[in-house]
């Protein structure tokens, strides 16, 4: 008679094992364990049997035994990827079965995973050797758990094999102070990664020659991808904005190693980092239009704008002269005035008609003014030099240009940092305007 023995066990993450059910001793020690023949998980709609077994440690055709399934479980719930695990067991003269019921974590508490200079792989290589060595990462990482150090772990060992420099060392990294995290970052540390030359593929012959100008800056910088990304986005896209190409974007950098001479120390490295360019079309303006615009006439609207039709579209110029508009209406107490540019794309030709949309909002009035950090005498003297009125359109250009000339109303050798506060009230259309001086 086949001898047949079920085991429940709920485990939850970070916990010990919460419950079993009566046992009854087969006639082979469970301590010796049975043949482990199949495995099963449900609940998870992000891994699959074989991504779940390989990171229990569990191997089919091996014996195991309560003790390894509960370890298994352990290394489940540790990997902070569950926000449940529950597992069930059974023995048999064929062997023993193991079933884990998972509940996967909510995707708004993972983060991406960033890898800033591994520059001895490419980013397939590097995903494909962690994916082998951590079978839970897939990008994604949670912020609590043992994920990440097992990542950190792997990226460490994957170094030491292949005699490459550098420690492991990662970070939660947030948008800014005291914010939520966004992602986790690895770096090789006591490594110098300089770069030698930046190069952009995917772009034209012209389109390199001005990106590389650009980039010369950068020769021996120390290579970092996030650095690079920020770099991308901040200079050389807006050169290729001002040629037209309205839809260019750069992919994630990757890096080629340069060849050590015999003489250089193992853990200086140059490399020639590469940033690659998806242009997208050059777009030409075939005409614009303003919309919206009553306070200001349209021909001094037109006047500071310099879009010329059938010349490419310089979205930088587009974004200047947009400023500047706005600029004009908040002279005028527009405070909230926006001037929204309406791009309508042909593909086809290749051109961008322009639909310059403005806003203008309510006309905001001087509310109350308020000068602090100073002596009474130049208190006094400023409010008396203030002559913006309350009531009268506000005009932030008047507080700039007051502050710019009140230096002789001031202590004579005081030296002050001035903060400016400006307070719109919705409901009365009023500007507050606070000066702050503070001594240096």
């Amino acid at each position: 008679m086949k001898r047949l023995l079920l085991v429940l066990l709920a485990f939850s993450v970070g916990a010990a094992v919460a419950g079993v059910a009566q046992k009854r001793t087969p006639a082979k020690p469970i301590a010796a364990g049975y043949k482990l023949t199949a495995l099963k998980a449900t609940g998870t709609k992000r891994y699959t049997e074989k991504e779940i077994l390989a990171a229990t440690g569990l191997q089919l055709g091996q014996n195991a035994a309560e003790g390894d399934f509960k370890e298994g479980a352990q290394r489940l719930g540790d990997s902070g990827m569950f926000s449940d695990v529950a597992y069930t067991f059974s023995y048999s003269d064929t062997g023993s079965k193991v079933e884990f019921q998972l509940a996967d974590i909510d995707k708004t508490k993972l983060v991406p995973a960033h890898f800033e200079n591994f520059v001895w792989f490419t980013d397939a290589e590097l995903l494909a050797a962690l994916k082998q060595r951590v079978p839970l990462f897939q990008d994604l990482v949670p912020l609590a758990g043992r994920l990440p150090d097992r990542i950190s772990e792997a990226l460490q060992a994957l170094l030491s094999e292949k005699h490459y420099p550098g420690r492991v060392d990662f970070l939660r990294e947030g948008q800014q102070e005291g914010g939520d995290f966004k992602s986790v970052v690895y770096k090789a540390e006591e490594v110098s990664i300089h770069i030698r030359n930046v190069e952009f593929p995917g772009a034209s012959p012209e389109q390199a020659a001005f990106l590389a100008s650009a980039a010369s800056r950068l020769t021996d910088a120390e290579y970092i991808r996030s650095s690079l990304e920020a770099v991308a986005r901040h200079d050389f896209v807006p050169l290729l904005l001002q040629r037209g190409y309205l839809k260019a974007s750069f992919g994630p950098s990757d890096a080629r190693v340069v060849p050590s001479s015999d003489n250089s120390s193992p853990t200086d490295i140059e490399v020639d980092a590469l940033l690659p360019l998806s242009p997208g079309k050059q777009y030409t303006v075939s005409g614009v239009d303003w919309k919206g615009a009553v306070a200001v006439p349209k021909n001094d609207v037109s006047s500071l704008f310099h879009l010329t039709a059938g010349q490419p579209a310089d979205a930088v110029k587009l974004a200047r002269d947009c400023e500047r508009l706005t600029a004009v209406y908040r002279s005028r107490g527009y405070m909230t005035a926006q001037v929204k540019p309406g791009p309508q794309m042909d593909d086809d030709k290749g051109t961008v008609h322009y639909d310059i949309n403005v806003i203008e909002g309510d006309i905001y009035k001087m509310g109350e003014l308020e000068i602090l950090g100073l002596d009474t005498p130049s208190h006094d003297r400023l409010r008396e030099a203030w002559k913006l009125r309350e009531d009268q359109p506000y005009n932030p250009e008047y507080t700039k240009k007051f502050l710019d000339d009140a230096g002789p109303l001031l202590p004579r050798g005081a030296q002050y940092s001035i903060k400016i506060s400006e307070e719109l009230d919705a409901k009365t259309k009023t500007v507050d305007v606070t000066i702050h001086y503070k001594m240096q």
